[in-house]
């Protein structure tokens, strides 16, 4: 066989091996991703059953007329890039497994950190559902005048600033037991 014909088919044999990597790579990523971004993996850790219990009884959490449950990482991780996602989503899930395995959770100042909530949602995972607000604002006063200064770009308020108790009902009554 001359050495042409062997480097070419030792260069497919390698774009095909690695394609196939590849696929089951991302294939892989994709479901260990779906299978812990909703409330019942979440829930999983004794610390998160308040934040389960709270969005069950929530619009968000499938209390609407419609039945649509939003998963946890919907809100708390940014859709603002693939690789922004999951670096985000990594270095969560690595934060909450050293905490819940080597600190004392009954330490957790659980109300102090609701009163900085608005740094665990992420205003793009609310544009995902929510971006139609951008354009229907102008022809709906009602939504238009209280997030007017949001699209124009002129607050550093984020959604979760003005809409404090949004995915979790009755949260803080919860988290005071």
């Amino acid at each position: 066989m001359k050495k042409a014909t062997w480097m070419r088919r030792r260069t497919s044999l390698f774009l095909l091996v690695g394609a196939i990597v590849g696929v089951a790579l991302s294939f892989t990523t994709y479901k260990v991703s779906e299978s812990t971004a909703g409330a019942d993996f979440c829930g999983s850790c004794h610390t998160m059953k308040p934040f389960v219990s709270t969005f069950h009884i929530h619009v968000h959490g499938g209390d609407n007329e419609f039945g649509y449950e939003a998963k946890c990482n919907d809100c708390h991780l940014p859709h603002d890039g693939l690789a922004h996602y999951l670096l985000v989503k990594a270095k969560a899930s690595a934060n909450d497994m050293w905490v819940e395995t080597f600190h004392n959770t009954a330490t957790i100042d659980w109300p102090q950190k609701l009163k900085d909530g608005q740094r665990f949602v992420y205003d793009s995972g609310c544009l995902e559902c929510h971006g139609h607000l951008r354009e229907k604002t102008l022809s709906n006063p009602r939504a238009f005048l209280p997030h007017r200064i949001y699209f124009s770009g002129t607050t550093t308020k984020t959604c979760a600033d003005c809409h404090s108790n949004v995915g979790h009902k009755h949260l803080a009554e919860y988290i005071q037991k």
